[in-house]
């Protein structure tokens, strides 16, 4: 619709449509949900709840106690102190009752002026149902010939509601319809003619306008809210399918759960069952070795009586012989055997005894106590929009730091309902830039049942994550950044001159950018860069085409000094050509390096950067200016090597070992440099592998910009830099 409307126009607003059957509009609208009447427009008028149920004026008087009325259909208390306002009268129920009327039984439908006829028409602007005569005399009647008649048949397949409203008349002039609407903040409600000119007097702060008018604008207030309602119900939709995909995930974990413990218990079981198996074998092994041994000391027993109740018959036998000679012939004999029976040695007690037994002291109790404290049933109730991860001081790279996790449930209560965290398969993982995983240590804060302890160390700078799983399930996630280290920035400038410590950390500087028509993105430019042979230092070397770089010695110099234009400082040079906004410019430079001796300490090998002329040349390094940022390899005492450092602002950004500090190590690496003059970037890659190895910040580039290479101490290291075809 034109938001500028001429005069007197009208929005054009959709005639109302009812969608529902006769008779499931009758049972929702038209009944009084207390007594079960159908509403009238005397004492069981309609009255619309602020939660849109409704009730009959008589119901509404009988159920509200102290000014305070609950919904028997939705259970929610209204305060109706004043009744008039919080429940108005409802009269669209009149017109709808009309409507339903037509729709059951249009046949059925009497006559408003002559009730025992059958109504065959309805009038729109007098809202009556008329019979034949009446609908005769309607169209004779100079007051009414124009109305708009409708037939009931017509109407009754329709869906259109605007054929049965009833013009509302005014309760203090009953003559009077409601065709005006006040508007001011103490009145708000229709009213007639009259009343506009009696008591809402424009002069007394009133204004009149159009019923219709004010009606269309409400209106379309209620069907923008109406949009907005259905917006959170899609919402409350999507929700209501998260909570009954939980509650499938709920029973799927808990018949997963069970399993678990059966699958437990019965291996606790099978244990049991081995235990019990094996002790009885045990017994059984025991009781034959002591049977064994009695049966054998049994069998010697019996062996020594046999043999000595034979010697005593056959003594007895050789006593009764009356033959002397014969006698003494045998008696030696017999002595000994006598004798031998009489001294020999057998033990006069049983070998063994019954003494065996079964010890289980405390094991039923143990084994209770043990399964009550390592078998345990968990859960956590963790709702994310109630818990918050609070980080402390900045967190560095490469220093451990903690930090505390709130977990609350969704009435913000301690989230761990049984066996606490140490039981909980939680896990705390930190993703660094690169997406690699570290599992953090973590414990309950003493004194707390929901803040936890989380110590972390990040390996290295950028944006890290940390998640809180339980069940690899995230419930928690917060990003964090980890800011470069400080304490390596002074190694690596070892006795040059320090840039101004900052108090603050380093922040992202507007860069200037000329005015220009917008135009599509750029994409990557790749420059033939060349050095500037003519403003190099004398102490290097530059190839005749200008792409490879050479710290040879000043004893070794093999071309002519040009004038004084060349760098006086700076031990490098400077490519021929500069870059500058809008753009973004991609170059390689191959470094390579050969130790000719070790370096001594904190030993400079080379300087990769980019600069403004301006800088360059006024000191050892352009690193540490204002307008240029670089990449140093020098001698690193801790690490005893040749390390590749790249700091801004007093902050270590990347460090990195090149090679060792040993005569005859070499280094070969190509780097790649990517300008980025739209986001004021300059990030640092591995060229062959393709991998990003920095990003500095806060680059201007709104003047000219100058890649820059120098090398130092030629009498240690070789160091050649060639400009790649990219």
């Amino acid at each position: 619709m034109n938001s500028k409307m001429a005069e007197g126009e009208f929005e054009v607003v959709p005639i109302p449509q009812v969608s529902l059957a006769p008779d499931q509009l009758s049972r929702k609208f038209l009944l009084c949900q207390v007594c079960n009447d159908i509403y009238n427009e005397d004492g069981k008028h309609a009255r619309l709840l602020p939660c849109l149920h409704s009730l009959c004026f008589e119901c509404l008087n009988k159920t509200k106690v102290n000014d305070q009325l609950q919904c028997p259909t939705c259970k929610v208390t209204h305060n109706v102190s004043n009744v008039d306002k919080t429940c108005p009268r409802d009269n669209t129920r009149r017109d709808l009752m009309d409507f339903v009327k037509v729709k059951r039984a249009p046949t059925a439908v009497g006559c408003t002026a002559c009730p025992s006829n059958i109504a065959t028409h309805r009038c729109r602007q007098c809202a009556e149902f008329l019979c034949g005569e009446c609908e005769s005399a309607h169209r004779r009647v100079n007051a009414t010939k124009n109305h708009i008649l409708l037939e009931l048949e017509k109407l009754k397949q329709s869906s259109d509601l605007d054929a049965f409203c009833r013009q509302l008349l005014c309760s203090e002039h009953p003559d009077n319809d409601l065709k005006l609407y006040c508007t001011k903040e103490s009145c708000q409600k229709p009213v007639c003619m009259m009343c506009a000119i009696v008591t809402c007097k424009e002069t007394n702060g009133h204004k009149i306008e159009s019923a219709d008018t004010v009606a269309n604008s409400k209106r379309q207030i209620i069907r923008d809210q109406k949009v907005k309602m259905e917006d959170v119900g899609k919402q409350i939709q999507s929700v209501t399918n998260d909570v009954k995909a939980e509650q499938e995930m709920v029973s799927k974990l808990r018949k997963t759960v069970e399993d678990e413990i059966d699958k437990t218990f019965d291996s606790l079981e099978q244990i049991i069952s081995r235990g019990r198996a094996d002790l009885k074998k045990t017994l059984d092994d025991d009781v034959m070795v002591k049977q064994d041994n009695l049966k054998i000391q049994d069998a010697d027993l019996k062996r020594m009586r046999s043999e000595i109740e034979e010697s005593s018959k056959f003594t007895d036998q050789a006593l009764a012989y009356t033959n002397a000679p014969a006698f003494l012939q045998v008696y030696q004999t017999i002595q000994n055997r006598l004798k031998t029976l009489t001294d020999q040695f057998f033990d006069k007690e049983p070998h063994e005894m019954a003494t065996f037994g079964f010890h289980a002291k405390g094991l039923v109790s143990e084994i209770q106590s043990k399964v009550a404290e390592m078998a345990n049933i968990w859960s956590v109730s963790a709702f994310p929009p109630n818990c918050k991860v609070e980080f402390g001081d900045d967190l560095e790279e490469n220093k451990a730091a903690t930090f505390i996790v709130k977990l609350k449930d969704f009435q913000k209560k301690g989230p761990f309902k049984d066996g606490g965290l140490d039981v909980t398969d939680m896990k705390i993982i930190i993703k660094d830039p690169k997406g690699a995983e570290t599992e953090c240590a973590r414990k309950m804060k003493k004194g707390s049942t929901d803040e936890l302890e989380v110590t972390v160390k990040p390996t290295m700078t950028g944006r890290h994550s940390l998640e809180i799983r339980v069940l690899d399930r995230v419930v928690v996630s917060k990003d964090f950044e980890s800011k470069p280290g400080t304490g390596f920035a002074a190694v690596v400038r070892g006795s040059r001159k320090e840039p101004s410590p900052q108090k603050t950390p380093p922040v992202r500087r507007e860069v200037p950018k000329p005015e220009q028509p917008a135009a599509a993105p750029l994409g990557i430019q790749k420059p033939d860069m060349t050095f500037d042979r003519d403003k190099a230092h004398k102490d290097v070397s530059i190839s005749a085409d200008g792409k490879v770089f050479k710290n040879i010695s000043a004893g070794d110099q093999t071309e002519p000094v040009p004038s004084n234009s060349r760098l006086q400082k700076y031990k490098g040079a400077l490519c021929a050509k500069g870059i500058k906004y809008p753009g973004r410019y991609y170059y390689a430079i191959k470094m390579e390096i050969k130790v000719k001796k070790p370096l001594d300490k904190s030993n400079l090998v080379y300087e990769l950067g980019i600069a403004r002329k301006s800088v360059i040349g006024k000191n050892l390094v352009v690193e540490g200016e204002k307008f240029a940022w670089s990449m140093i390899g020098a001698h690193h005492v801790d690490c005893d090597a040749i390390c590749l450092h790249i700091a801004h602002n007093n902050h270590l950004l990347y460090h990195e070992v090149l090679t060792k500090n040993e005569t005859g190590s070499t280094m070969e690496r190509v780097f790649g440099f990517l300008l980025d003059t739209e986001f004021g970037q300059w990030k640092v890659f591995d060229h062959k592998i393709e991998k990003e190895i920095c990003v500095v910040e806060s680059v201007d580039c709104s003047e000219f910009l100058y890649p820059v290479v120098a090398g130092y101490n030629p009498n240690s290291v070789e160091v050649t830099a060639t400009f790649m075809d990219v």
